[in-house]
């Protein structure tokens, strides 16, 4: 009888591993995060075993008190992962070999690495998906305090990166509670979607002991019921490409942020500033006061980014069944994560403590203009002109502010009548930033009532 390459697969080699198969194949340098959701898939299943009556009491008992110890070890720090068992699930087995004997060896009865490494995963991304959730709303809080806190602050609104109208700083911040609202439903319907277990489905053709309930195993671990085909049970990963979809698109809209605040705390702006305890500074530069932190979420979204087109790679070359391919889905799950979780942590702190600086935001929001839609809606409804006739009668006179170097508010009425002689002086009260912003009363416009009104309903939607 030969000996025994791999504890758990190795009787039908004759030639150990090269080393560099096992650089390649081995994973418990990144599946070991999966651990106690392993430990807790075998204590159900060996309990799914026991009521099958395909392992007793007795038996179950003593799988399940070792998986425990198992568990303590673990939280106290006195566990070991061996790189010589390939992965998490090879460690929890062998560990348990070592308290129990061959009886370990039963656990795996009727179940595959295949379907229990799609479980294993699917467990940890609900927990990290609710997790997730709370950050959201952590942050959505943040905005809403930094609203209030700056109603009255008026800046240049954008397009183009040019000044288009003048809105208020708390309709700005509070457009990112939209974004984050949309992020955290996503997130929400995703952990209700991932309903179905995959256990149970053995390799891929489900398995010989139909005796295991699938239907109370599934239960068991947290699913509403067991996937429908075995074989798609053990190769999806779509829920994967969701998880990984939600995460960029939430660093995508944080990004954005990030992006607006770092060119507004340049000197060239000046709107906001960044504290010391978010910022560093240059090794030839005494001066200089860099946004590191914002400028870092914008670039681990890019590394965010690469994980979800890495994972969608591997999947559209994939024939059905599993291949070890899918090994690969981890790490990006694991980095995304941990990428996002530190995005989340460092924008709430950022934007709980840049400071406004208010005078130069209004002061920015005189300049390009901003409020010549206010004068052709002016022209609209005062002097009963067609909008496009009123687009072209305000660009003439925008025309003549630039050549006088006057904002539309100070450009002598004369001026204006050159053009339209039926404007009167009653146009002044629209052309100031404040008129500008008071007029915008549509809903979830800029206005301050609106505003105040956006805020009422989002602290409803958060229940505070």
């Amino acid at each position: 009888m030969k000996k025994s390459i791999n504890p758990l697969w190795g009787a039908r080699f004759k030639q150990q591993s090269s080393d560099l198969l096992e650089k390649i194949n081995n994973s418990i340098g990144f599946d070991y995060k999966l651990v106690f959701q392993d430990i807790r898939l075998n204590s159900i299943y060996s309990k799914s075993l026991y009521q099958a009556k395909i392992i007793t009491r007795k038996e179950y008992e003593k799988i399940s008190k070792a998986l425990k110890q198992i568990s303590e070890d673990l939280n106290k720090g006195n566990f070991d992962f061996n790189p010589k068992y390939e992965d998490i699930h090879m460690n929890i087995e062998m560990a348990l070999r070592e308290k129990i004997g061959n009886l370990a060896g039963k656990i795996h009865t009727g179940k595959s690495r295949n379907d229990q490494v799609a479980t294993d995963l699917k467990l940890w991304v609900k927990e990290k998906i609710q997790k997730i959730v709370t950050k959201i709303i952590d942050i959505q809080k943040t905005i809403i305090n930094k609203a209030e806190k700056n109603l009255d602050v008026i800046m240049p609104g954008f397009t183009h990166l040019q000044n288009a109208q003048p809105i208020l700083f708390s309709h700005y911040i509070m457009s990112f509670f939209e974004m984050l609202e949309r992020d955290k439903s996503r997130a929400i319907y995703f952990k209700k979607n991932l309903n179905e277990c995959p256990l149970g489905s053995g390799a891929l053709a489900g398995t010989n002991f139909y005796e295991i309930d699938r239907v109370s195993l599934a239960k068991n671990l947290g699913f509403s019921k067991p996937t429908e085909n075995s074989l798609d049970g053990v190769s999806d990963r779509d829920f994967v490409v969701e998880f990984l979809f939600i995460i960029s698109t939430l660093s995508m809209h944080l990004s954005r942020l990030c992006e607006d605040f770092i060119i507004w705390s340049s000197s060239s702006y000046n709107f906001l500033d960044f504290p010391d305890s978010l910022s560093t500074g240059s090794s030839i530069m005494p001066q200089k006061k860099n946004p590191d932190s914002a400028e870092l979420i914008r670039a681990k979204t890019g590394r965010i980014y690469s994980s979800l087109m890495n994972i969608l790679i591997v999947l559209k070359g994939l024939p059905s069944g599993y291949s070890k391919d899918l090994q690969e889905d981890k790490e990006a799950v694991f980095d995304s994560y941990s990428s996002i979780e530190m995005i989340l942590d460092v924008t709430d702190e950022m934007i709980r403590s840049v400071k406004i600086n208010k005078a130069q935001m209004l002061s920015a929001s005189f300049q390009g203009y901003s409020t010549a839609t206010d004068l052709a809606d002016w022209i609209v409804k005062k002097l009963d002109r067609t909008f496009r006739e009123a687009h072209h009668i305000t660009g003439k006179i925008v025309l003549i502010a630039e050549e006088n170097k006057k904002s539309l508010d100070k450009l002598d009425l004369t001026l204006m009548q050159s053009v339209e002689p039926k404007i009167t002086k009653d146009v002044y009260n629209y052309l100031s930033p404040k008129c500008s912003v008071d007029q915008k009363k549509s809903f979830g416009g800029t206005a301050t009532s609106q505003v105040k009104s956006a805020i009422t309903r989002a602290k409803k939607k958060l229940k505070i």
